[in-house]
């Protein structure tokens, strides 16, 4: 993000990049009503919270995340900035995430190896291991049945709620303020006192649970984060007792898979599609809804089979796609400038840090204090960092339209497009640069995929990156950190010069993107999101270049790259691209097509399922239009 002041106006921004989700979290926390000591509760000191909220202190990526989940408000809208332990520390919860609950024994060891390795941990993290650890004490409870095991469940579970919630919240848990990820102990808790033989109490916990997001006004886009858990234990619940799976049941389950399908998600997809096929329908209406359930089940099966991703796992409360490490971050901006550490470590205060603690800042060994952390980022061009909102705003409402735009757009709404753009005028100053630069990218959209003006589109694409990307001359961009949008907007001005026929410039873009967010992901193995953007018009390009098989392997790479993110809008398109790319290869080499026909026949399918699966209609009415080339 570039500290570019407008060149004709001269205006100067005093708003600081880094305090603007300390200040949205304010203002939430504000608007609500909740004083800071009832927010930090159980996670940080009210002190702490002060000073994150005025951007004194920097934003730290776990209980920065869970403070604004515990108000409803999704984080996926803000690009962070952490260091390489935190990145360490997600990754290797990761991982057991990815273990549980198929593998238990391989996650038990990995749970030591976390404790062993971090002897001081945040109260989130001791909460997410002692979660971990409860499940694994539930499913020694399903194999063996024994009295024993239910009491080591229940032990477990009461510890899990408790690292950051305080005694006697059964009493009143309307009146605390807690996250998706802190409401999954709470079901955990429901699940122990069910195997002790305490029914009544289980379905009183679900039921809180299950109120608890719409009694507290979340946001659809952070209850989707544990509507499918409620309604799994739900039904669970419902087998186990004694009151057979009723209508509430169904209901709750119904609208938890319909957020999954509005959100593009497949956060507990496959386990909830499961225990819903052991609902018996009660009417047409329900037989209906399940088969169409059925389906989807069969689907994400066959998808998660082929790509050996692992269906039944559980997910943290956090994503880190929209993360970046520090060190990674500083020597990037360092390269792109073309500085050495000599340089880069003075400015007009004086030196910042030595040439050898540079070093190891950009390696991830030292971790920089946070006034030095700015006053590097001023070296490159940056200001404060990437503690911010995709679009410099005074509310998340704004930023909710953003999201609706863009997913208009992606639907070719154009009339609708237009409207909701007018909105969005009226509610942000343009003089900002990441708004100018959304207005622009829309306008370059509007231009490319409505009116087919290609060179226009080229020209104002080209502005909305410099509204925040230096320009290329005597610069290395690859070095550039793209964010999210500046990487879909580079992404954009490689497709178009793609479509103009310019493939030397297109490739030049594609590899452009593709090296700095490859350079991103060392430490999580996470693509950046604008990942599947800039896949989908490199298959193009490879195509144009008649790299057809260079395209196919490209396909399954992003596929499974795709899968590690709780979103899944990439995946359907790239399904397609397999399939046209694997036709396409076939109809080259004949030989190849008893081989290859299964491959696009089963990718087209599973595209078709997406399609539905995300009620994309545009995209459904495109494939209904290519049955016959590809399912003969």
């Amino acid at each position: 993000m570039g500290n570019h002041e407008d060149a004709e106006s001269g205006i100067k921004f005093e708003r600081e990049y880094n305090q603007i989700c300390g200040k949205m979290l304010q203002e939430e926390r504000e608007k609500r009503g909740i004083s800071r000591e009832e927010l930090a509760r159980g996670i940080l000191s009210k002190t702490a919270l002060g000073h994150m909220e005025t951007g004194r202190i920097g934003w730290t990526k776990l209980p920065g995340d869970t403070l604004m989940h515990r108000m409803g408000v999704g984080t996926d809208y803000f690009e962070v900035v952490a260091s390489a332990e935190e990145l360490d520390r997600w990754r290797r919860r990761e991982d057991i995430c990815l273990l549980l609950p198929a593998r238990p024994g391989e996650a038990v060891g990995k749970l030591r190896e976390y404790r062993h390795a971090y002897g001081k941990r945040e109260p989130l993290e001791e909460q997410f291991l002692c979660k971990a650890e409860a499940l694994l004490a539930l499913l020694d409870w399903r194999r063996d049945g024994e009295e024993a095991d239910a009491a080591r469940l229940s032990d477990m579970a009461r510890r899990a709620v408790h690292c950051t919630v305080p005694e006697g919240w059964e009493r009143g848990m309307e009146d605390l303020w807690l996250a998706p990820s802190e409401l999954e102990a709470v079901l955990l808790e429901a699940a122990a006192r069910m195997v002790r033989g305490r029914e009544e109490e289980a379905w009183e916990l679900w039921q809180a649970v299950r109120r608890y997001p719409k009694a507290h006004h979340w946001r659809e886009r952070v209850e989707a984060l544990i509507a499918p858990q409620t309604a799994m234990l739900g039904i669970w619940l419902s087998l186990q007792g004694r009151r057979g799976i009723g209508q509430p049941v169904f209901a709750f389950a119904r609208e938890a898979l319909e957020m999954l399908r509005r959100n593009n998600s497949h956060s507990y997809l496959l386990p909830l599609l499961e225990l819903m096929g052991r609902m018996r329908p009660r009417d047409g209406g329900e037989a209906a809804y399940l088969e169409q359930a059925a389906e989807f089940r069969e689907a994400f099966r066959r998808l998660y089979e082929w790509f050996g991703y692992p269906g039944y796992r559980i997910w943290q409360g956090i994503s880190v796609d929209n993360t970046r490490e520090i060190g990674v971050v500083l020597r990037m901006l360092r390269k792109c400038e073309g500085k050495s550490r000599a340089r880069a470590i003075h400015d007009e205060e004086g030196i910042i840090v030595t040439e050898r603690q540079l070093e190891k800042i950009e390696k991830g060994v030292h971790k920089p204090s946070y006034e030095n952390y700015q006053r590097l980022m001023r070296q490159y061009g940056k200001c404060g960092g990437w503690k911010t909102a995709m679009v410099e705003a005074d509310s998340v409402e704004v930023l909710e339209l953003r999201q609706q735009i863009s997913t208009l757009i992606r639907l070719c709404e154009w009339d609708r497009v237009w409207i909701e753009i007018e909105r969005f005028r009226r509610k942000v100053d343009a003089a900002y640069p990441r708004v100018r630069q959304e207005l622009l990218f829309w306008e370059a959209l509007m231009k490319w995929k409505k009116e087919g003006a290609l060179e226009e589109a080229l020209e104002t694409l080209f502005q909305a990156l410099h509204c925040t990307v230096p320009p290329e001359e005597g610069r290395d961009l690859k070095w550039w950190v793209f964010e999210r949008e500046e990487s879909i907007i580079a992404s954009n001005i490689a497709s178009v010069y793609r479509r103009l026929g310019r493939l030397e410039e297109a490739g030049k873009w594609f590899d452009t993107v593709m090296f700095s967010l490859e350079q991103q992901r060392g430490r999580t193995g996470i693509a950046h999101s604008g990942y599947g953007i800039l896949m989908d018009g490199y298959d193009n390009y490879l195509d144009d270049r008649g790299c057809l098989k260079t395209a196919v392997k490209m396909n399954e790479e992003t596929i499974c790259n795709c899968l590690k993110w709780p979103l899944i809008d990439s995946v359907a398109s790239m399904l397609y691209r397999y399939a046209w790319n694997s036709y396409e290869i076939a109809s080259k080499e004949p030989k190849l097509f008893d081989v290859l026909r299964p491959k696009w026949n089963n990718a087209f399918r599973l595209c078709q399922s997406l399609v539905r699966f995300r009620y994309d209609y545009h995209f459904e009415e495109f494939l209904q239009a290519r049955e016959d080339k590809f399912l003969q």
